[in-house]
């Protein structure tokens, strides 16, 4: 059977650990989250985006967690007033190709065949996925309603996750 005791004593552990975040906008963050993406056993992986309709979707910024606690988001095409300098959509996006295309780097995410999509609108073949959260929970429970990850992260960890209208706004001032 299942330890779901052990599995209980893991989340608690992994909600509690000490956070880091980290935002990459010099090539010596960038080549710092490369190197340990490159030595990481499985990395978390997600992207941000123009659309939820993958054929339109364009990248905005990428997330990456290579242990609990530590993630760094990578801003690509984030334009509003203030804004932070970015790095070079296209040469960032190269120097992360051979890790986005290894099929031997592990990475999980949530909902994993929409970032493949996404990437696909790049030019960039997306490998290596092992766990999409998404579809470990239809599987668990196929008649639950909602498999989006506000709704897990509240159901299993017991975390209230930042909304998007939270950031973005709301109605006609919300921004794109």
């Amino acid at each position: 059977g299942v330890d779901t005791a052990a599995i209980n004593a893991n989340i608690a552990a992994l909600v509690a650990a000490p956070r880091a975040y980290e935002t990459l906008l010099t090539e010596e963050a960038l080549d710092r989250w490369l190197d340990l993406l490159a030595k990481a056993e499985i990395a978390a992986f997600d992207t941000e985006t123009t659309s939820l309709n993958y054929n339109q979707a364009r990248l905005v910024g990428m997330s990456f967690s290579v242990e609990p606690g530590k993630a760094a988001y990578l801003p690509l095409a984030h334009r509003y007033p203030g804004a932070p300098d970015q790095l070079d959509f296209d040469r960032t996006l190269e120097k992360l190709r051979p890790w986005l295309e290894d099929p031997a780097r592990a990475k999980v995410g949530h909902h994993l065949k929409y970032d493949a999509h996404v990437l696909r609108n790049h030019g960039i073949r997306l490998a290596g996925c092992r766990h999409d959260t998404m579809l470990e929970s239809y599987v668990l429970n196929s008649v639950a309603t909602r498999h989006d990850m506000d709704s897990l992260a509240h159901h299993y960890l017991d975390i209230d996750t930042i909304k998007y209208e939270a950031v973005a706004g709301k109605g006609a001032k919300q921004i794109c």
